[in-house]
C-alpha cells in the first residue's frame, strides 16, 4: 500500500491508508451499504426541501491536507509563495490532486500563475470511486473546506445541464479528494469565486470540450486535476511522466498519456487548440521526490503543472526560425571511441600520478575548436562534471584537462580515489557555440525552451551557471529547471527573468553506449 494521500485507484483506499480505524467503518459501509444508500437519500431529499443551502462537507481535510484553518492557509501559502513566471496569466492549468506533502509543492508551482480576477472556475477530475456515465455535477449548494464554504455557479450549471452527456451522481463527490484538494489553493490565491464541479466517468474528450468550449471566456479558469503515473519504480516513473508531458506540450490529444485524469488532460489538449492557448510546463516531480521520507523509490506517482497561456503567433513563428537554423554536429563512433579513451587514460594519469600518453594521431573531428564536458558517474549517480562552454582550445586537448579536473578539481567532491577508477563511468558531451536567446517577457523565454535538447547558460553579472541538455531528466519542468540554475549560480531563484540567456546543443555520448 502506497503512503497516505499519494495516489488513489480503488473505493475508500484513501481513507483507509490515513487512519486504520476506517477500514472498520469502510466494511460496514459495505455490509449495510443499501440501508445507508436508502437512508443518504431521505436525508439529502430532506435537506434540499428545508434549507436553501446544500454543503458538500469537506471529506478528506486532516487527511489529504491539515483540518486546522491556519495551518491549512499557511501551508497553502507556502506552497504559492514562489512569484508569479509567466508574463501572461494562466487561463487553463493542469494540476495534481494527491497529499499535500506529495504533490502540494507541484500544485502550488501552477496557482500562482492564474489570474486573481476569475470569478468562475470550472473543475474537471476523474471519479474514483463511483462508476459514472458521462460526467457528473453534484446537487449541491456549496463545497466546503476548513477555509470556508465555496458556492457552485448555479447560472452557469443550469446552462451546462441541458446536455444530456450531464448526471447528478451525488455519492461520486460525496467521498471524492481530486477537486476538493483543489479549493483551498483556489480559495487562498482567489478569495471570491464560484466553481462548477465536475467528475468525468465513460465520456469522450471531444464530447467534453465542445460542451465546456463555449463557456470559457476570461473570467473562467478551468483547472484539470490529474496525478500522472501510478506505482512504477522512480527510474521508470520519469521516463513514464516525460512521455505524457511531451504529449501534453505538443497539443497531441491522441498521444501517450498515463495518468488517472487522462480524460480529462485529453480535454485540456482540446480546449488548448479551440481557444488558442499554448502549455508551458512549470513542474514535473515525483512523490519520491517531495516526500523520500514517506516511502521507497520502488513504488511512485508523478505530478506534473502545467499552465496554458493565450498563443503569440509572432513567437511561434520566431521560434519555429530558431529550429530551422539549429546546427547540426556528427562525431562518428570510432572518432567518439577515441575521445573516451583519451578521456580514460587522462583519469588515470590523474589519480595515479603517472604520465598519460599522448595520442600521436589525432582524428581531424577531434583537432577542431569545441567546448566540451567530461562527466565521471559512480553507480548511476554524478562523481564530477566539468567543462569549457567556449571552443577555445582543439577538442581532443579540452577533453583531457577536463577528464583531470572533473576527477581530481571539482570542490563538489574529493578527487577520485584508486579504489574507484572501475566504478568510474566517463561520459562526454561537445557543445555546439551558444547562441543569445532573446526574449521580451518571461513567459517567452519560458515558451521557447526545448526540454531534452536545449542546455542553458545564465549570466547575471559575474555570476554564470549552466545546465546540460540532459538534466532535463532531472529537473523536466521548465520554471522548475530555470530556478534551479539561477541557484546553482547564486542568483537569487527568479532571477532567470531578467539574465542574459544562451542556449547551445550538446552531442552526448559515454562509455556504456560505445563498445
Amino acid at each position: 500500500m502506497s503512503p497516505p494521500g499519494e495516489g488513489s485507484d480503488w473505493p475508500g483506499r484513501d481513507i483507509v491508508s490515513f487512519f486504520p480505524g476506517a477500514l472498520i467503518a469502510f466494511n460496514h459501509i459495505i455490509v449495510f451499504g443499501f440501508f445507508t444508500g436508502i437512508l443518504h437519500m431521505a436525508v439529502k431529499s430532506t435537506r434540499d426541501s428545508f434549507s436553501e443551502e446544500n454543503v458538500r462537507p469537506a471529506a478528506v481535510s486532516g487527511q489529504f491536507y491539515p483540518a486546522d484553518p491556519n495551518t491549512l492557509r499557511s501551508t497553502v501559502e507556502g506552497y504559492l509563495e514562489h512569484p508569479a513566471a509567466l508574463s501572461s496569466p494562466a487561463r487553463l492549468v493542469i494540476a495534481p490532486h494527491a497529499g499535500y506533502p506529495f504533490s502540494g509543492p507541484v500544485a502550488g508551482r501552477v496557482f500562482a500563475e492564474i489570474d486573481t480576477g476569475v470569478s468562475t472556475v470550472i473543475l474537471i477530475g476523474p471519479s474514483h470511486r463511483a462508476m459514472l456515465s458521462g460526467v457528473s455535477i453534484p446537487e449541491v449548494s456549496h463545497y466546503e473546506t476548513p477555509l470556508g464554504k465555496v458556492a457552485l455557479d448555479e447560472v452557469l450549471i443550469a446552462q451546462l445541464r441541458r446536455n444530456p452527456l450531464v448526471t447528478s451522481e451525488y455519492r461520486a463527490h460525496e467521498t471524492e479528494h481530486c477537486l476538493e484538494v483543489q479549493i483551498p489553493f483556489l480559495q487562498v490565491k482567489l478569495g471570491d469565486f464560484r466553481i462548477v464541479p465536475i467528475l468525468t466517468g465513460r465520456a469522450q474528450p471531444q464530447e467534453i470540450a465542445e460542451w465546456i468550449s463555449p463557456h470559457i471566456g476570461s473570467d473562467v479558469l478551468v483547472v484539470i486535476s490529474s496525478d500522472l503515473s501510478h506505482f512504477h519504480s522512480n527510474d521508470e516513473a520519469k521516463q513514464i511522466d516525460k512521455r505524457s508531458v511531451q504529449t501534453i506540450e505538443s497539443l497531441d490529444a491522441e498521444g501517450f498519456i498515463e495518468g488517472c485524469g487522462e480524460t480529462g488532460i485529453r480535454t485540456a489538449l482540446l480546449l488548448a487548440k479551440r481557444h488558442s492557448y499554448r502549455p508551458l510546463t512549470l513542474d514535473t516531480r515525483t512523490s519520491f521526490d517531495t516526500a523520500p521520507e514517506y516511502g521507497s523509490s520502488n513504488r511512485v506517482v508523478g505530478y506534473t503543472s502545467v499552465a496554458f497561456v493565450a498563443n503569440d503567433e509572432s513567437l511561434s513563428e520566431s521560434t519555429s526560425e530558431q529550429e530551422k537554423q539549429e546546427p547540426e554536429m556528427s562525431i562518428g563512433s570510432r572518432e567518439q571511441e577515441f575521445l573516451l579513451n583519451l578521456a580514460r587514460e587522462s583519469l588515470r594519469a590523474c589519480v595515479t600520478g603517472s604520465d598519460k600518453d599522448i595520442p600521436e594521431h589525432v582524428p581531424e573531428i577531434a583537432q577542431e575548436k569545441c567546448g566540451c564536458f567530461v562527466t565521471l558517474r559512480k553507480s548511476g549517480e554524478l562523481r564530477g562534471c566539468i567543462g569549457y562552454l567556449e571552443g577555445t582550445k582543439p577538442l581532443y586537448q579540452a577533453i583531457i584537462e577536463n577528464a583531470e579536473n572533473a576527477a581530481c578539481r571539482d570542490n563538489r567532491f574529493f578527487p577520485v580515489s584508486i579504489d574507484e577508477l572501475n566504478d568510474i563511468t566517463i561520459e562526454i558531451s561537445v557543445l555546439t557555440p551558444p547562441e543569445p536567446l532573446s526574449f521580451d517577457h518571461p513567459d517567452e523565454l519560458v515558451a521557447a525552451l526545448r526540454p531534452g535538447e536545449d542546455g542553458i547558460i545564465l549570466k547575471q553579472g559575474f555570476r554564470q551557471s549552466t545546465y546540460l541538455p540532459q538534466v532535463w531528466e532531472q529537473l523536466p519542468g521548465r520554471v522548475q529547471f530555470l530556478e534551479s540554475l539561477a541557484l546553482k549560480g547564486g542568483m537569487a531563484r527568479d532571477e532567470w527573468k531578467t539574465a542574459e540567456v544562451q542556449r547551445y546543443q550538446a552531442l552526448h555520448f559515454s562509455e556504456s553506449q560505445v563498445v
